[in-house]
């Protein structure tokens, strides 16, 4: 019997696919774990508890198949959310809706848009419509009156409790503040009230009051402008790409066309002949091009007449042969319809892919994002291409990074790699790099790769610079199973945390996959992130991020409201059943009730009171069972509903003029903001004058939530929107606070394996062994248990009562002495519900063999 000592001190790796539970003699065996639920982790090989979301705001939409949400980075001033729904465009910043825009988009439409940003324009494609430009003007000035030392009063009323940018004006002198503002400079004005405004250098100062701005004097025939009136408006163009739709079925060559001047804006030309009759003002903004000369049509008379603008000269105004020629309509219109996909690249406007030339793509002219004239080409002139394969082609997306990545219903292709100038008409081109296709979602570029997903695989594309070309990578093979059926992807670079390259992958029913890259320390996994309530459910939706390391989620949430009294009817006295007329409660799901009474309580064991939430589960018909926890009757229900349950309130006398209301579960939409200032879901956030009791709305109604109330941990109901902070029975008060849902985090090592000998092939995972102690390292932990024993990692003498608890860093010891066939033995879970953090180091095994 050998004496050994073996350790687990890299994780990488991610929570391991089923597939790789056998595959002891691979790295990634070693460098992942069996489960990783809610945890990220770090590219030096710990693995810590995932952020948390701070609750912003309950969303306006009702359908979530109908929605787009992406961010709006507007310059360096600020970053808004912008929530698009059925005819309706919310816009968000630092989570408060500032403004609304209305208009013509459909649920399908919504739900299928794509975007980009273009300097100050945000920019949207899609199905069925001309693309539209959102953007963001200013409105009149409105007058300083009067001013205290924090705070300047407006001559024209405005919105409470916004959080706006603004600029200053003057026509004698501006306002003297400190810091003294400027002129042409954008600050952020929160709105006290109707009438009086702080001012803040940034969005997130206002918002949280941080920082304000010392006001001296309101300046002489001063003015504040609030940036704040926005537009969705069609796209302008200046010129469209041009295309011969009627070239393969239509011969010019019995036509003759005759300019009437070789240069000019308002060129007539003449067709002679006989044949197709195919000019109609469809042709307007199309191209005629012949004889040397390229020219715009601008007007058309009949179908033997049409006016040009010449661009570059005919040779001669003699009659030109059809065959010589070319006739084109605009490639867009709204007969041969619209882009449906829009990107941006080296200061270009791109757009790709419309209903007569799925396989279209389209960039600008240099820094004039309305022109896609492409009748000439020097070198900052607009470039047309339509790729093809071996198979009908369509563009879906298109994504700027080393080169612009066209990614195609059969493939990937790529513009020119063999050098590093700009893109022009003439070097122009798309190359085919992988057969592989994005399936629905947007493709993503991080951390020197493309990432794409095809079905439920993960693809890279990996930028080679040697061979000038991407490669092709699955990653996500040794993890599969935490991608299923992905419905959005983003990219997110956590800029407080070294190393640090993730991509949130969302799937269809409601978790997502956070998939952490970093190439060059050969760091790549995924993990699970869930999101969990103690009553209804909850899942994300969409996200997006930002380039400044923040990140937002949509989250559909279950929440509890009061529904209309009902009347007890009944009781079975000595047994568990009451009655309420027209009951019906749920029959498979604990419903949460609270009493009330205009005369007296039915009388129980225990004792029902209308100070908290019970718990019933439907019988039959409209009579229920009590239950003053949750838990006892989802295990009534688990149990199979055995009669007189002894867990359920018992009734003696049914009382007079009582009801039972029930809090029903009703579907919510909230924007959530990723934080690593607390490890909760949802979370509110106070910090103001100590109170015992911290208003939050709806959202906590009869559920379950821990709190952080100044640095202490509590756990608490929710009821009467609000959640009080209680400790040891007494209240307490606290005046900064975290409340929300618990983050429950899941750590399970894989089953031990050690290699034996020299070959990298010989492992004992299947082999008898004796562990006799197991000895975990943890940083930055408070809380936690491993299979249920409670983690403690500082001795009882550093546990000061009365003073918050810190993290701590230290080794806690399982002795395990469970013989020999350790194989079929239970794992070592790690579990994590508090609302701190807990970092795990390494798993170091002592083991008989």
């Amino acid at each position: 019997m050998a004496y050994e000592l073996w350790s687990q001190d890299v994780f990488s790796r991610g929570e391991l696919s089923p597939f790789m539970y056998a595959r002891a003699t691979v790295n990634e065996y070693s460098n992942g774990l069996k489960q990783a639920q809610n945890v990220l982790t770090y590219p030096i090989g710990a693995a810590g508890k995932r952020f948390g979301t701070l609750f912003q705001s309950i969303l306006n939409f009702t359908n979530p198949q109908g929605m787009y949400f992406q961010t709006f980075q507007y310059l360096n001033q600020c970053v808004y959310q912008l929530v698009f729904y059925n005819s309706n465009i919310d816009i968000y910043l630092e989570g408060i809706l500032i403004a609304n825009v209305s208009t013509s988009l459909n649920d399908t439409q919504v739900f299928n848009i794509s975007s980009t940003v273009l300097g100050v324009i945000f920019r949207v494609a899609g199905i069925g419509f001309k693309p539209y430009d959102l953007t963001r003007s200013a409105s009149s000035p409105n007058g300083i009156t009067t001013t205290s030392p924090t705070t300047i009063s407006l001559t024209s009323a405005i919105t409470a409790g916004l959080v706006v940018p603004i600029t200053f004006t003057a026509v004698t002198s501006l306002p003297i503040t400190s810091p003294q503002v400027i002129l042409g400079v954008t600050y952020f004005a929160k709105n006290i009230n109707t009438s009086d405004i702080e001012v803040y250098a940034t969005a997130h100062d206002a918002k949280f009051g941080l920082n304000k701005f010392g006001i001296v004097t309101g300046g002489v025939s001063a003015s504040v402008v609030f940036e704040n009136t926005w537009t969705f408006a069609h796209s302008v163009f200046t010129n469209v790409p041009v295309y011969d739709f009627n070239g393969t079925i239509t011969s010019y060559d019995a036509l003759t066309f005759t300019p009437s001047a070789v240069v000019g804006s308002g060129v007539t030309i003449t067709v002679s002949g006989s044949g197709y009759a195919l000019l109609d003002s469809s042709y307007v903004g199309g191209a005629f091009i012949g004889a040397g000369g390229t020219s715009r049509i601008t007007a058309v008379a009949s179908a033997t007449s049409f006016t040009v603008s010449v661009e570059m000269p005919f040779d001669s105004t003699d009659p030109i042969q059809g065959s010589l020629t070319l006739l084109a309509e605009p490639a867009w219109s709204d007969k041969r319809g619209w882009p449906q996909v829009c990107s941006s690249y080296q200061n270009r406007a791109l757009f790709a892919n419309t209903p007569s030339l799925p396989n279209g793509f389209y960039a600008s002219v240099i820094n004039d994002y309305p022109n896609f004239g492409d009748l000439t080409s020097d070198d900052d002139d607009a470039i047309s291409w339509y790729p093809t394969s071996n198979n009908v082609n369509f563009i879906k997306f298109i994504v700027p990074y080393r080169s612009i990545t066209v990614h195609t219903n059969t493939g990937i292709y790529s513009s020119p790699l063999s050098d590093l100038v700009a893109i022009t008409p003439s070097n122009f081109t798309l190359q085919l790099q992988d057969s592989t296709p994005a399936d629905v979602l947007y493709p993503v570029a991080i951390d020197n790769q493309v990432l794409v997903l095809s079905g439920n695989d993960a693809h890279q594309m990996l930028w080679d610079g040697i061979n000038n070309a991407y490669t092709s990578n699955i990653v996500s093979i040794i993890n599969e199973q935490t991608i299923r059926d992905p419905v959005d992807e983003t990219p997110f670079l956590a800029l407080h945390r070294a190393g640090s390259r993730f991509v949130f992958i969302i799937n269809a029913n409601g978790s997502m996959a956070i998939y952490q890259t970093l190439i060059s320390e050969n760091v790549s996994g995924f993990t699970s992130a869930i999101m969990e309530q103690s009553y209804g459910n909850a899942g994300f939706l969409q996200s997006a991020s930002s380039s400044d390391g923040r990140a937002w989620f949509v989250v559909q949430r279950q929440i509890a409201e009061a529904a209309s009294p009902l009347t007890i009817s009944a009781i079975s006295p000595g047994a568990t059943a009451m009655e309420a007329t027209s009951a019906a409660f749920s029959t498979t799901q604990p419903t949460a009730v609270i009493f009330t009474t205009s005369g007296s309580l039915p009388t129980s064991s225990p004792q029902i009171t209308t100070e908290q939430y019970y718990w019933v589960v439907g019988i039959v018909g409209d009579a229920f069972n009590v239950f003053v926890l949750q838990e006892d009757a989802a295990a009534w229900i688990a149990d199979g509903y055995p009669a007189n349950p002894e867990t359920a309130i018992f009734w003696a006398t049914l009382g007079s003029d009582s009801q039972v209301v029930p809090w029903t579960l009703n579907t919510i939409f909230t924007l959530e903001e990723l934080t690593h200032d607390t490890f909760l879901d949802c979370a509110v956030y106070y910090n103001g004058t100590p109170v015992n009791t911290v208003d939050t709305g709806i959202l906590f109604n009869a559920q379950n939530v821990k709190m952080v109330g100044d640095g202490f941990g509590f756990d608490g109901i929710g009821g009467n929107n609000g959640v009080a902070f209680v400790a040891h029975g007494v209240y307490t008060d606290v005046s900064v606070a975290y409340i929300g849902f618990p983050i429950n985090t899941i750590m399970e090592p894989m089953p031990l394996s050690m290699s034996n000998g020299s070959s990298p092939k010989n492992t004992t995972l299947t082999k008898p062994k004796h562990i006799r102690t197991i000895r975990f390292m943890f940083n930055n932990t408070i809380g936690g248990t491993i299979n249920g024993v409670p983690i403690s990692l500082l001795p009882f003498s550093l546990a000061n009562i009365g003073e918050p608890p810190f993290p701590a860093r230290g080794v806690f010891e399982l002795s395990v002495m469970k013989g020999w066939d350790d194989f079929n033995n239970p794992s070592y879970v790690i579990e994590h519900s508090e609302p701190f953090n807990i970092q795990l180091l390494g798993v170091f095994y002592s083991v008989d063999i």
